[in-house]
């Protein structure tokens, strides 16, 4: 059983995992590239949310990356892909949501061509919430979340990558963001809240970067308390994953040579690094 005195650590650890630098520089740049994309919904005569034929999370993340358009949406060879950015060899995916949709794409990318894919991923660290009444349009005063995202739910997301892991082409590029989210009160619960639907996330601070251009940057996600010899629910218990996310975790982490298959701990699936 873990103790309160390691309670209390794994919360303080939380705490500072929530505590990222970035530049004065990149941070003003992408609020106004916040500003001026909830400025063109505005000036289309919209609500400023889920109005726009390309999502703005999507659209400014591109712009952040690559401010000349022209290096936006390029094909690929003589192929259906098309690339979110791309500069000479450089190809830069971003991903808003699951990463299973993309894996057909990634794979296409690093087996038939010579580029550096570079997939791009949005962590909401900071949450604001409004709601919107589904039938009259009217939208809540927005209130601060409990709930966020963390560097380690992108450990999952990459369990349908697993081949492509050890590939010196592919790399991930996280951005820390404080968000809105637009949320239609269309839910099962009395209040419509518990069940409903996500309308739109829209960025509005750019907090930090963490980039992985390596299996062994990946190393920050085993915790420092973890035996050399576990099993699957130790690492879940130190780690606050769960479930079927933990399992993900760690065979994705196994497959970058991080972790080793080790023999059972009883009946139970064990690992050692």
């Amino acid at each position: 059983m873990m103790t309160a005195k390691k309670n209390n650590t794994m919360k303080k650890q939380s705490k500072t995992e929530m505590t990222y630098d970035i530049s004065p520089a990149h941070s003003a740049r992408f609020r106004r590239l916040c500003e001026e994309a909830m400025l063109e919904g505005r000036s289309n005569g919209d609500a400023g949310i889920g109005t726009l034929a390309e999502k703005r999370m999507h659209s400014i993340i591109k712009r952040y990356l690559c401010a000349n358009a022209d290096f936006h949406e390029v094909g690929v060879l003589n192929t259906r892909y098309v690339s979110d950015v791309r500069i000479g060899n450089e190809v830069y995916e971003v991903q808003t949501g699951a990463f299973y949709p993309m894996q057909k794409k990634i794979a296409y990318y690093l087996e038939h061509t010579d580029c550096t894919v570079t997939v791009v991923h949005p962590i909401a660290v900071n949450k604001w919430v409004c709601w919107v009444d589904p039938v009259t349009r009217e939208i809540s005063e927005r209130k601060k979340s409990p709930k966020h995202e963390s560097e380690k739910d992108l450990l999952p997301e990459l369990y349908c990558l697993i081949p492509y892991l050890t590939n010196p082409r592919l790399k991930f590029r996280l951005l820390l963001l404080e968000v809105q989210d637009f949320r239609m009160l269309n839910g099962r619960s009395r209040d419509r809240k518990r069940g409903s639907t996500r309308y739109e996330r829209i960025p509005l601070e750019l907090l930090g970067e963490v980039n992985f251009t390596s299996p062994e940057d990946f190393r920050r996600f085993l915790p420092s308390e973890l035996p050399p010899h576990f099993t699957v629910k130790e690492f879940a218990r130190l780690t606050q994953f769960h479930g079927r996310d933990a399992y993900s975790a760690v065979r994705v982490l196994a497959a970058m040579g991080l972790l080793f298959p080790a023999d059972p701990i009883g009946r139970a699936m064990a690992f050692s690094f």
